[in-house]
């Protein structure tokens, strides 16, 4: 598969960045700062996303079924190391009315209860009348435009882990965020595992509520042999 998803991180305009700012200081959130580690890390692999779209290590492979694509790390592969970033979950932010009925399977909410001023809404909902007590949620969505990260399939037993984090000025290049999704490694990932992420805490409830069966999915239950070849382990 032709890895067409390059965008190393999140678009977002100057005005929404500093309304997202704005409201972190208003709810009085408190998001990590990436560490200079972890800031290399995301320099590094976002420059292998632009370059290539899909890091050496990793392989994109078609599953059986209803599962999509999923991704894994390359059998000849170092392991992936707990703690390491996988990638920071790129696409494009905006605004939504909290509890709107969502669309994408490929959406993060990383924030809610945004209030906006009257210009801001005529800007980011021009469709509704103006209700200074009414509430939004930043959307990050990857449906048109992202990276590998929109392929890491749900598991109840990830290996890869969601964190909310800040990237301060640094001297790598990288644009100041003050929330960004970023994904690391939950525990060591294996040469042929699946990468896997939980899209819902501790719910248990993405895959029947998408009909599919007889999975849930774990690191081992599909594992890659050569670049090719996937062996199913029920």
């Amino acid at each position: 598969m032709s890895m067409k998803f390059k965008l190393p991180r999140h678009v977002s305009s100057d005005y929404l960045t500093r309304l997202i700012s704005r409201e972190i200081k208003r709810q009085e959130l408190a998001f990590p700062k990436a560490s200079l580690k972890t800031l290399t890390e995301i320099k590094e692999i976002s420059n292998a996303i632009e370059k290539m779209g899909l890091p050496k290590y990793l392989v994109c492979k078609k599953l059986p079924s209803k599962l999509g694509f999923g991704i894994f790390l390359h059998p000849q592969a170092k392991p992936i190391l707990r703690g390491s970033v996988i990638a920071p979950y790129s696409g494009i932010l905006s605004l939504e009315p909290e509890n709107d009925p969502e669309d994408s399977d490929y959406a993060f909410a990383p924030m809610g209860e945004m209030l906006l001023h009257k210009e801001e809404q005529a800007l980011f909902d021009p469709k509704r009348k103006f209700h200074s007590r009414r509430h939004y949620a930043l959307k990050l969505d990857a449906a048109k435009n992202g990276n590998f990260t929109r392929f890491i399939n749900h598991s109840d037993e990830p290996n890869v882990r969601i964190e909310y984090m800040r990237i301060p000025k640094n001297s790598l290049g990288l644009a100041v965020a003050p929330l960004e999704v970023i994904y690391f490694a939950k525990k060591t990932i294996h040469p042929g595992e699946q990468l896997l992420v939980s899209y819902e805490g501790d719910e248990n409830s993405y895959w029947g509520a998408m009909g599919i069966k007889p999975y849930p999915l774990f690191p081992k239950t599909f594992v890659l042999q050569g670049k090719s070849k996937i062996e199913f382990r029920r």
